[in-house]
């Protein structure tokens, strides 16, 4: 499968009491990826929008391995792994760009649904550019 890659650095509001990145703002860090990915390959998160096409979250299992600390540069992957009729799952991982330690790993499944919160089938364009090789 296609893998895409966003890099990003840590800043001070997404620090807990310790000093170390949220574990909430990871979800956030996987979710700027993956809307980056879709700008990658000439897809807009808001054009489904706009067309009612909605591509919700609704699973999400994540081990944090190491912690990500203020200034630190880290590069976010997704990577499609299979696709349904209406969903789509994919890997996510979180590595340190400095030392290339892993930080997170992450699956997620998102599904298609329309204005009325029904699923609808996975888009062509979506399939044909996260899941054709």
């Amino acid at each position: 499968m296609k893998k895409f890659s966003q890099s990003l650095k840590v800043r001070s509001y997404e620090l807990d009491a310790q000093g170390h990145v949220n574990y909430a703002v990871y979800l956030n860090y996987l979710e700027y990826a993956r809307v980056a990915a879709l700008e990658q390959v000439g897809l807009r998160f808001d054009d489904y929008f706009n067309r009612g096409i909605y591509i919700v979250i609704v699973e999400v299992k994540i081990k944090y391995l190491a912690p990500a600390t203020l200034g630190d540069e880290l590069e976010i992957t997704l990577e499609g792994i299979s696709q349904g009729r209406t969903s789509a799952t994919f890997k996510q991982e979180i590595f340190n760009s400095k030392t290339g330690k892993k930080i997170v790993d992450a699956e997620l499944v998102g599904v298609f649904i329309n204005k009325e919160g029904k699923p609808i089938p996975i888009d062509e364009e979506f399939k044909k550019a996260f899941f054709d090789r």
